[in-house]
């Protein structure tokens, strides 16, 4: 991301103080927005739609793009993801794309799916439309791409030069999927505001997008924490019920929304320095959402900061929602002669996001606060016996 910056803003140097926000730049949100699909694309200036979908994507989901599209008379090019987001996949559907020659790809499913559609969108100098189909992380609105192997082992991850084009979030089909990748997507918004905060307060820290937080983007984020806070418990009953509320609409523009800018623009700090050590072992990256593990990080930014209130106050959320709150509801045993424990320790502190806080974490600094967090899981777990 920050050589995505430097190219617009000229140098490294000129980043060093600079104040950088990057956001989608258009966003719809709402029940049945996606069966008006075909209404968006003169906001994007296309007229010839490639369709980037997953094979798992439910029948009538597609159904309702087609139709939306046949109805006006717009002949798509419908292209089936492989199911991977690695280059080689990436460089198929670029040449499968050029060659219907569109001029707008519109990407519907989950974050693979979306984060290929990304890659290729660049590559073929397109406008970008991403309908998510979860609301369990912030990745739609952003200007990253996390890139795999074609087996799906972890490669790289891509910077692009500008977010989606337009995001269309519908929530009657986000609040369909399974109760679990909203309660995801809770967490990791909820840790925004935190990072953001600890963002601002150092003054070396920079964001994702290399820059200095804005006002704008610290805001965002304080908001988007509080948004979970006051409406989690509403909204996952509106899924269980079936019944959309407010709330629950709330929750959703939190995850997708207003994650998305605060995490690329306000920073990110031990949360996820501590979720991303957490992705380097199979057992947990193939088990436990993105969100489930930034729930623990956020646990333990929390405590190296030394903010009790703020622990307290998360800990009794995640508590009520059912989501992990320290690596022993991982699967991770926290005793320095784990081998496993010892190399996520390490790898947090070498985590750039890490080096946001405002004193360095070593790994001793890292374990204490650890162990302090499974001192307290344990302590509410023997109190609720």
């Amino acid at each position: 991301m920050r050589k995505a910056a430097i190219e617009i803003f000229g140098g490294a140097e000129s980043l060093d103080s600079t104040k950088v926000f990057f956001c989608a730049h258009r966003y719809v949100q709402g029940p049945g927005v996606l069966e008006d699909i075909d209404t968006y694309l003169p906001m994007v200036g296309g007229r010839v739609p490639g369709l980037l979908l997953p094979g798992d994507l439910p029948t009538a989901i597609g159904e309702t793009v087609e139709a939306a599209f046949a109805t006006a008379d717009i002949a798509a090019v419908r292209s089936p993801f492989g199911g991977q987001c690695s280059f080689e996949e990436i460089d198929s559907q670029v040449a499968t794309f050029r060659a219907a020659a569109i001029d707008v790809l519109v990407a519907i499913g989950g974050g693979k799916v979306i984060d290929a559609a990304k890659c290729i969108a660049r590559r073929i100098n397109v406008p970008l439309i991403v309908c998510p189909t979860l609301a369990s992380t912030d990745a739609p609105c952003s200007a990253a791409a996390v890139v795999y192997t074609a087996e799906g082992a972890f490669r790289d991850v891509e910077f692009l030069p500008s977010n989606p084009d337009l995001v269309v979030v519908d929530t009657a089909i986000i609040a369909k999927a399974p109760v679990r990748f909203l309660l995801a997507g809770m967490a990791d918004a909820l840790a925004t505001g935190y990072e953001a905060r600890t963002c601002v307060a150092n003054a070396a820290a920079r964001s994702m997008v290399g820059g200095r937080i804005t006002i704008a983007a610290a805001t965002i984020a304080e908001i988007c924490s509080r948004t979970i806070f006051e409406h989690a418990d509403n909204a996952v009953a509106a899924v269980k019920s079936g019944i959309l509320n407010e709330s629950f609409e709330r929750v959703v523009e939190a995850n997708t929304l207003l994650s998305g800018i605060g995490f690329e623009s306000g920073g990110l700090a031990a949360a996820h320095a501590v979720a991303s050590a957490l992705t380097l072992v199979p057992s947990i990256e193939h088990r436990f959402l993105h969100g489930e593990m930034v729930a623990v990080g956020t646990m333990i930014h929390l405590q190296l900061e030394g903010d009790g209130a703020e622990l307290e106050r998360v800990d009794t959320l995640l508590a009520r929602l059912g989501l992990p709150r320290a690596l022993s509801d991982l699967g991770i045993t926290a005793q320095d002669g784990d081998g496993t424990f010892v190399m996520l320790v390490e790898a947090a502190c070498n985590f750039p996001f890490m080096k946001n806080g405002p004193f360095e974490v070593t790994p001793d600094i890292l374990k204490k606060a650890i162990f302090e967090v499974e001192e307290r899981r344990m302590s509410s777990a023997q109190y609720a016996a």
